[in-house]
């Protein structure tokens, strides 16, 4: 008995921080009334949590084919002349295949089909080497052809490498137990290669199974094929279970001239598991799915978009005031998700301010914290210097953190004052292909709907609307000591916070909900994406005295899921 008070009481005290943290950044409001709260337990095992990216033309990111299609000849190097190579080229590059030096390089020549030329006559001369024309080293003025050892990732010379239509190597990476970040970390130190090599659309979350597009520029698909060999061989004995060895599969390989950029999706399809259920009806699934296909649901940022702590949007509105010590002392602050050897080090840094010593004592030193510490080790009060030593997609979360938070309290404002109603002066897109916005006319009130409606993320180049959510806007801003201008440049030019629309309310275009009944908490209960791939077929038992939802549905790019299952949960701690 005392086990399970303590138990519920941890799942109380869970509940109670969370609610806290969601009250904190504006998840204060819902839409949906008249049904009861869909109620379980939330990513319990890996596969109760699939997410497949949906791609901008519309298909479904799910890993199919492991084959290697056909590469296009480059016909512009199809009749190129192979020349004799001199004496000391012909030296230079044996010393790169013995290793007696990392590289060699030539003076490029000037005519273009001339240095095509002499690619193809070095590819010929030993396909282990590969070549590049760059900056002489020496003398920028100068082009050099540089030869290395070709990677085992890469084609090799100039000649053997796609042509420029072919040039992208586009992917799936199925992932599972794993961020998106720390899969491309772990790819690319497998084969030892940067990080920005790799591109891809959106993150996806570390527990459950996912599967997303990605790009590398002139990758051999082999590499990765036998990346894929101990998954392979762990599963050839197992004839039922997935054995999760590492972390990650890849396949669908096609090339392409477009590389792939941050956003390039068009959404994400969700297939969710709730285990531990109380007893629901299907008549109260049909109702939820009507109000969410007829409503929608609030359109906020997640927790998630504020990190572990609930916070970053403190660090963003610093920023944005441009206080870039206490930007800085927040960021090193622990809590209660901080690793141990990072807490030791951020104390030692706090008690003493000594910053080459707190660096030192990190395990991991290219972490956010790694990164400032020894920035501040070369120089201890040069604060704005530290945060510009972040990654520019971490420093710009900080400042999208806080437009996040201004957004949230905003539309909580709104729904708290105004439910679903439209206003005159609300702002809706543009019907034409340019983009922008306009403000409702009294005339177009009567037929818009709440979804049709967008709220400024607030930045330097927005259009507001003409109605309360103006001076809501406003006064959230002022109680922070700020004001829209302080969106211009904190960090330099290139880190102006423009702004941009989003719509109030999300209105799924499907959404499907089935009771399973199973016995055993451990019981797998869906199908995945990795038993396609090994050719695994699997049915749930569909008995047993528990319940679960599997829940269905498909969302646009940067709208939450979390979100979605709050309104119909009524809960926070998901």
């Amino acid at each position: 008995s005392s086990g399970i008070n303590a138990e519920s009481q941890s799942q109380l005290n869970k509940r109670s921080k969370t609610d806290a943290k969601a009250e904190r950044v504006g998840l204060n409001e819902f839409i949906n009334h008249g049904f009861s709260p869909i109620t379980g337990e939330f990513k319990s095992r890996m596969e109760d949590f699939m997410v497949t990216e949906i791609c901008k033309n519309g298909a479904e990111c799910l890993l199919k084919s492991f084959d290697i299609p056909d590469l296009p000849i480059d016909e512009r190097n199809k009749d190129v002349q192979v020349v004799d190579l001199s004496e000391e080229t012909v030296a230079g590059l044996n010393k790169v295949l013995s290793k007696e030096i990392p590289f060699f390089t030539i003076p490029a020549p000037v005519d273009k089909a001339e240095r095509t030329s002499l690619h193809k006559s070095i590819g010929n001369f030993n396909d282990s080497l590969s070549t590049e024309t760059t900056k002489d080293a020496t003398n920028f003025n100068d082009s050099v052809v540089k030869v290395t050892i070709k990677s085992n990732n890469f084609f090799g010379t100039r000649d053997k490498r796609p042509g420029k239509n072919n040039q992208y190597l586009h992917f799936t990476l199925l992932k599972w137990n794993i961020t998106t970040s720390d899969a491309v970390l772990r790819l690319c130190k497998t084969m030892n290669m940067k990080h920005r090599n790799l591109s891809y659309a959106g993150m996806k979350d570390k527990r459950g199974i996912t599967a997303q597009r990605m790009c590398c520029r002139f990758l051999d698909p082999k590499r990765l094929l036998g990346i894929n060999k101990p998954f392979f061989a762990a599963n050839e004995e197992s004839a039922d279970s997935v054995v999760y060895k590492s972390s990650y599969i890849m396949g669908d390989f096609e090339f392409s001239k477009d590389t792939l950029k941050l956003g390039d999706l068009s959404g994400n399809k969700f297939s969710i598991v709730l285990r531990e259920c109380e007893e629901t009806t299907q008549e109260n699934l049909d109702k939820v799915k009507h109000l969410l296909l007829e409503n929608g649901f609030i359109n906020y940022f997640g927790l998630q978009r504020f990190g572990n702590n609930g916070d970053t949007h403190e660090v963003g509105k610093h920023i944005l005031k441009k206080d870039y010590q206490s930007a800085i002392e927040r960021i090193l602050t622990p809590n209660d998700n901080t690793k141990m050897d990072v807490r030791d080090a951020l104390n030692h840094y706090i008690k003493s301010e000594d910053a080459e010593t707190a660096f030192n004592m990190l395990g991991y030193k290219n972490s956010t914290e790694g990164l400032i510490l020894s920035s501040l080790a070369k120089e201890p009060n040069d604060y704005k210097k530290a945060l510009k030593s972040l990654h520019y997609k971490q420093q710009t979360l900080y400042t999208h953190a806080y437009q996040s938070y201004v957004w949230n309290m905003m539309v909580s404002r709104r729904i708290s004052t105004h439910g679903t109603a439209v206003l005159e002066g609300d702002l809706v897109y543009n019907d034409d292909s340019h983009g922008g916005v306009r403000r409702l006319t009294p005339e177009q009130v009567p037929s818009s709907h709440l979804s049709d409606i967008v709220l400024p993320m607030p930045g330097y180049d927005i259009q507001v609307p003409e109605n309360c959510c103006k001076d809501y806007l406003s006064e959230i801003l002022e109680q922070d000591g700020m004001s829209i201008d302080d969106f211009k440049g904190p960090l330099g030019k290139e880190f102006n916070v423009s702004g941009c629309y989003r719509n109030i309310l999300f209105k799924p275009s499907e959404f499907d909900a089935d009771i399973i009944k199973y016995s055993d908490e451990n019981e797998k209960l869906v199908s995945t994406n990795l038993d396609s791939v090994l050719g695994k077929s699997f049915e749930a038992k569909n008995e047993g005295s528990k319940t679960a939802l599997l829940l269905r549905f498909t969302l646009p790019k940067s709208c939450y899921a979390t979100m979605l299952l709050r309104e119909i949960m009524r809960s926070d701690a998901i």
